[in-house]
């Protein structure tokens, strides 16, 4: 008898967790694993103490491990004037290539999230992976750190039609890659196949305030101080590292995704307008109620926006 309402305990109570997880996706239209990862990122929050923090650490990140991810095709290092950079190649020549530019406000290096993104689009679509360690704060700048990727994607071009070539990032790597496209059809290069761009940072001094209080990990007061060390030497709205202000002219197709309660939101609303204003082929993604850089968090709402860049990849 005891059993039987132990039993009948424990089912009552699993009613009830199923109908709470339930009424969460129901009325608030996130899934409970996105709503965890957006309290986890609170712990990392991008504020002024680790602003401090990741100024004074002077280690030097020009080289890192091999990452523990498992990609279908073997990952190998090499160097381009010294910036080391992941490869795997493609399944055969029909496949893209996705150059993929991590974010990290320009001083933090590739998270496993990062890895495990592109081992995923390596594997459901076939397409060869380029990641570079480009140079990062505080011991490096854009100045230092542009050339260098110029010099990769011309390599890149050496062996690989640009109608091949997507690139791709996150946040600050999502801004440098717009930046770098920029740079790449101003140099009269073939421009890549397309972008994909996961809450770019298109502006070094923006953010939208309204939003911080939905955005528990990046800081509206403190993301222009990383803009400020990264830009030294430009103008704070050099295109180089606030491509907002750049000519969106000529660029290839694109795909932006970002979430509305990120404080970069704004800004890359604001882009995809002037991208569209000026004849680019431009869609906007825009994921409700999510954080910032949300395809690539280990949630069923990033899960399905990786499934979404997988089908822009096996499209071209």
């Amino acid at each position: 008898m005891k059993s039987k309402t132990l039993l009948w305990t424990l089912a009552g109570i699993a009613a009830a967790v199923v109908l709470l997880l339930v009424g969460i996706k129901v009325f608030d239209g996130r899934s409970v694993k996105a709503i965890f990862v957006r309290q986890v990122l609170g712990f990392r929050a991008l504020n002024s103490a680790k602003y401090d923090f990741d100024k004074a650490d002077m280690t030097d990140k020009s080289t890192i491990e091999m990452p523990d991810v498992k990609f279908p095709r073997p990952l190998r290092e090499y160097r381009v004037g010294g910036m080391q950079v992941f490869e795997a190649d493609a399944e055969d020549d029909s496949k893209p290539v996705l150059l993929y530019i991590h974010g990290g406000a320009y001083c933090h290096n590739f998270t496993k999230q990062h890895w495990q993104a592109m081992a995923k689009w390596a594997d459901e679509t076939g397409c060869g992976i380029v990641a570079p360690n480009y140079p990062l704060l505080p011991l490096h700048t854009a100045t230092e750190a542009h050339p260098l990727m110029m010099r990769l994607y011309e390599s890149l071009l050496e062996r690989c039609d640009a109608r091949r070539i997507v690139i791709s990032g996150d946040s600050a790597g999502g801004g440098f890659s717009l930046a770098l496209t920029q740079e790449i059809r101003d140099a009269e290069l073939p421009v890549p196949a397309h972008l994909v761009l996961l809450a770019p940072w298109v502006d070094m001094m923006g953010g939208d305030a309204s939003l911080q209080k939905y955005d528990n990990w990046l800081m509206v007061d403190t993301l222009p101080r990383f803009g400020r060390d990264w830009a030294e030497g430009l103008d704070i709205q050099d295109p180089k590292v606030s491509p907002l202000y750049g000519d969106m002219h000529g660029l290839p197709p694109t795909d932006f995704y970002a979430g509305t309660w990120d404080v970069l939101y704004t800004d890359v609303v604001k882009t995809y307008e002037k991208m569209e204003a000026e004849g680019v082929d431009v869609h906007l993604h825009v994921g409700e109620k999510m954080p910032h850089v949300y395809p690539i968090l280990p949630c069923p709402e990033g899960a399905a926006a990786r499934k979404e860049i997988a089908e822009i990849l096996r499209a071209l």
